[in-house]
């Protein structure tokens, strides 16, 4: 039984191999959309659950109320340095903690070995207490995790740091040095060596450091104030079965105990919550100090529904189109009827079509999915594998998917031609209700929808990444080239560089600085007016630059002058800083600025008032800042005014190589630098584009199809219009106009669903665009365009029929 009507189903979907063709092409480009999000979704989840009794272990929080120190909110992954071993001791509840420094902050620093005159910059390096391997679970290739970390003078190595240092042998016991901006090289022994590919987790250092040592891990070790500097992650470990919301609820007492003081004196107003580790990579949006790109569980549900959409589009194809062709095997399923078959054995008979299209789809969707992944690799920045292909998830979502594709895309088409009279089409007077015309137009308005929504949105990202690119930063990011000075040696040569690099010609302007244009600007300080409440102080950024840096960066000097090498306590300010105040422009270089710490008073003249510009992300707004003279800085920014990139870029190369010997000669642009801050808008905006695409194509293999089920229904008619003496234009016209009215239905449901949700998503932006009315007018345009030309090419074929072929049966 099962075998003949296999059969019978291969025979029909070869015999009418157009149609097999289109359901196929648009159920393979649905599945493969599936599978290619799912593929990234799977990817994007399961972080940190490899850790012994992740359940118990959270990230402390911080949350700082920004009215109270004249700044926006702060919601922070960091904390300050006592906070987490204070929670230790005050709380039974917490069975270890341990503090992780991103060393990256302040610089990146270059690693060598003793033994080899080879040197790295290496960016990840966490300083971390002794416990962090006792939280977490990383699996070692050499040492012992439970002690790495215990001795001063020791960092434990990724194994492919390893590898690169010393091939081959043995790290541990090896000696390295490690040469930061702050002074001597530092030396070190390895300890341990752990397998950086064994499981997925937000903190993926490079290479591990004690706390235990000297600089700043004696500064985190011995810092007590529970207000100020708030860089330390701050993890704990919660004894089996403990409530973490009761024991969050403590919290409160415990800060104003410990540290109400600290916070008192500043005017600081400070709360810690716990964050599951195993929901840090998808539940951190908002939350600033990331260790690591995180992932939003609001764009995974985003890509899902996208995907559930395209294959819903590809099923609804699959029912126009198997009922547009139900009039050509209305005879069939009439004697099969009169022979003796029931309604069962026919809906199974059509289901298993369907669900064999559904198998062909999925099969033919794994190779072209193998093919893409270096693609979908490089668009969504994800390292998936082939391996990853054929997981036990994956297999049991394509297993699924196909089967409910397959029932999904039959059951209608299944139930309506299983309901066909046998005596009514026997009498060759076939007129099939395939349903409800209401429901095919619905479905047809869907369709529309989806499209004229996705390339709105596409033309929404697009506007605003331009946006990003095109706007007025303050300052100007092309022809600039960032160069890092993160050794002593470097630091100590600058002026030396400065002196060659000016005679390279194409070179027009040289500054160093501390932080580079595009840089996380990490430094700030607490300050308040003469004559005010040294309580009520407003956060400003800090920046330390050298002579000639306004001018190197394109920064306009409103008021006042430059900065020079023996200014002190001379500062530059933006007008920000004079708003948060509330300093006139006119009194401002009369003006000072006041910073207490530990009782003793640091006063600042403003010496000079620049326009505002962007030392962050458009997403945040410009923040007051102050420039500091600076004469040995981490960053040297180079200003050029020649197209020849290349040959500057190789001169300050062998500059660098015969004046800084100890460590590699490191670049970037800082135009790309910035470009990078909207690096997820880009790829949201290419996987948008991509979707477009896809839905647009097999929406118009469902307008071919419905049209071909009218022109189906409406042979006869179009041939008596002929008769009559109705021209080929007219009867096109007719054809289309019922999805011209369709098109504008979708239009005025679209436009607003469309725009609320931009709306929402343009609210993460500080600077962004207007939506304008004629973004809605081109999407629904280029919608009608599409429309008309794949409705248009079979209108035009069945207008032309002869109408004698239509009629001779009448």
């Amino acid at each position: 039984m099962f075998k003949n009507q296999l059969k019978i189903a291969w025979r029909n979907l070869t015999k009418n191999r157009l149609q097999t063709i289109i359901n196929l092409l648009g159920l393979t480009v649905g599945t493969v959309s599936c599978l290619v999000i799912l593929l990234y979704v799977f990817d994007q989840m399961g972080y940190d659950e490899h850790h012994v009794e992740a359940e118990s272990i959270y990230r402390v929080k911080t949350f700082i109320d920004g009215a109270s120190l004249g700044t926006e909110d702060i919601n922070s992954a960091n904390s300050s340095p006592p906070i987490a071993f204070a929670l230790k001791e005050d709380f039974p509840e917490i069975e270890e903690a341990c503090r992780v420094v991103l060393v990256d902050n302040f610089n990146v620093d270059l690693i060598s070995s003793t033994e080899s005159e080879d040197s790295f910059f290496e960016s990840r390096a966490y300083l971390a207490d002794s416990t962090f391997f006792k939280i977490f679970n990383y699996k070692f290739i050499a040492g012992d995790p439970k002690t790495a970390l215990n001795e001063p003078s020791t960092l434990v190595l990724s194994s492919a740091l390893a590898k690169k240092m010393f091939g081959n042998e043995n790290a541990v016991g090896k000696s390295v040095e490690i040469s930061g901006y702050s002074g001597d090289p530092t030396p070190l022994v390895v300890t341990g060596v752990y397998d950086e590919t064994f499981g997925k987790s937000h903190l993926k250092p490079n290479y591990v450091i004690s706390m235990n040592n000297p600089g700043l891990g004696a500064f985190v070790r011995s810092y007590n104030n529970f207000a100020y500097n708030n860089f330390v992650r701050a993890y704990v470990k919660l004894v089996p079965g403990t409530n973490a919301a009761a024991l969050q609820q403590k919290f409160p007492e415990f800060l104003r105990s410990r540290g109400g003081s600290d916070l008192d004196a500043v005017n600081m107003k400070k709360e810690l919550s716990l964050q599951p580790v195993k929901d840090i990579h998808l539940y951190s949006k908002g939350i600033e100090g990331q260790l690591d790109r995180v992932s939003d569980i609001q764009y995974l549900y985003l890509l899902l529904t996208l995907a559930f959409f395209i294959q819903l589009v590809a099923c609804i194809n699959f029912v126009n189109l198997s009922t547009a062709r139900a009039n050509k095997r209305a005879k069939e399923i009439g004697v099969r009827k009169v022979v003796g078959a029931d309604k069962g054995s026919l809906v199974f008979q059509f289901l298993g079509e369907s669900l064999l299209l559904s198998v062909f789809s999925v099969l033919i969707s794994l190779p072209i999915v193998l093919l893409l992944l270096p693609y979908i690799n490089d668009l969504a920045q994800s390292n998936l594998a082939y391996p990853d292909l054929f997981n036990g998830n994956i297999v049991f979502s394509l297993l699924a998917l196909g089967t409910l594709t397959g029932l999904l895309a039959g059951i209608y088409p299944a139930l309506v031609l299983s309901s066909i009279k046998p005596i009514v089409v026997l009498k060759s007077v076939i007129n099939l209700k395939s349903g409800s015309g209401n429901l095919r137009r619905a479905l047809v308005v869907f369709q529309f929808i989806i499209s004229i929504g996705l390339i709105t949105t596409v033309i929404i990202v697009f506007q605003q990444f331009n946006y990003t690119q095109r706007k007025n930063l303050g300052f100007q990011k092309d022809d600039l080239i960032s160069v890092q000075l993160n050794t002593q040696q470097g630091r100590t040569s600058f002026e030396a560089l400065k002196t060659q690099v000016r005679e390279i010609p194409g070179v027009s302007q040289i500054a160093g600085t501390w932080f580079s244009p595009s840089e996380q600007v990490v430094n700030d300080m607490g300050l308040y007016l003469p004559g005010k409440n040294p309580e009520n102080r407003t956060l400003v950024k800090i920046n330390w630059v050298g002579d000639n840096y306004l001018e190197t960066m394109g920064i306009p000097l409103l008021q006042g002058r430059t900065l020079k090498e023996i200014d002190s306590n001379q500062v530059i300010v933006n007008q920000a800083t004079l708003k948060a105040f509330n300093i006139s422009e006119e009194k401002a270089l009369s003006s000072r600025l006041l910073y207490t710490d530990n009782e003793e008073t640091s006063e600042f003249e403003i010496v000079g008032v620049t326009g505002d510009y962007h030392f962050a992300s458009l997403k945040e707004p410009i923040e007051p800042i102050m420039l500091f003279s600076l004469n040995e800085p981490r960053r040297m920014v180079v200003r050029m005014n020649a197209a020849d990139y290349g040959s500057i870029v190789g001169q300050l190369e062998s500059i660098w190589e015969s004046t800084v010997t100890s460590s590699p000669f490191v670049h970037s642009f800082v135009d790309r630098d910035v470009e990078q801050m909207y690096e997820e808008e880009k790829r949201i905006g290419e996987i948008a584009v991509l979707f477009t695409i896809l839905a647009i194509l097999i929406s118009c293999l469902g307008l071919f199809g419905l049209i071909s089920y009218i022109a189906e229904q409406k042979k006869k008619e179009i041939g008596i219009r002929k008769v009559l003496g109705a021209s080929i234009d007219a009867v096109v016209r007719m054809l289309t106009t019922d999805f011209v009215k369709l098109i504008l239905i979708a239009f005025v449901i679209a436009s607003p669903l469309v725009y609320f949700l931009m709306q929402s998503w343009l609210q993460d932006f500080a600077y962004k665009i207007e939506i304008s009315w004629w973004v809605f007018v081109l999407a629904g345009s280029i919608t009608l365009l599409i429309a008309l030309l794949t409705v248009g090419f079979q209108s035009i074929k069945s207008a032309m029929v002869n109408p004698a072929k239509s009629l001779r049966t009448e």
